[in-house]
């Protein structure tokens, strides 16, 4: 009798099948929900380098035009996969002395609303203020709601928001 009672409790010292698919299937979960975590935080910090990254190149824009580099103004022309430096009261393209910054494939230039219309903002030389203030929106083309707000003030001064 003794010997049956250790056998069935042998059985219970282990686990079953089932509660080791249990164990699993809880793991996976929090695996794939901090995976998804890490994911959206990782394109939102994509998105803000990006956005620091064109504001960057506004501002080489506008300190250019400030210290008279080649005795011309610069300016910078938006599209939605690219934003464009160049030199001159207009953009042309193919110059040469264009210089362009690519946007991540990831994301996009998804709204251009500058005052008086069109995608270029020429700094005024001597003051560098513009006379194209507006907002530039740069969004994940996967999640558009993601999005950063690049604000540009008459002063020809920008901030992200």
């Amino acid at each position: 009798m003794k010997s049956l009672l250790q056998k069935t409790s042998c059985f219970q010292k282990g686990f079953s099948i089932l509660e080791f698919l249990v164990v699993i299937a809880i793991f996976a979960i929090i695996a794939s929900l901090t995976f998804t975590s890490f994911a959206s935080l990782r394109q939102s910090k994509n998105l803000d380098t990006e956005a620091l990254s064109l504001l960057s190149l506004l501002e080489k824009a506008r300190a250019d035009t400030l210290g008279s580099q080649g005795a011309s103004q610069y300016g910078v022309h938006f599209e939605t996969t690219k934003a464009v430096l160049f030199i001159g009261a207009a953009y042309v393209s193919g110059n040469s002395s264009n210089i362009t910054m690519t946007i991540n494939p990831l994301m996009q230039i998804s709204s251009i609303s500058l005052t008086g219309g069109g995608s270029d903002i020429v700094f005024d030389r001597l003051s560098g203020k513009t006379a194209q203030s507006g907002t530039i929106i740069l969004s994940l083309i996967s999640t558009p709601t993601s999005l950063k707000t690049i604000t540009i003030g008459t002063t020809g001064l920008a901030q992200t928001q």
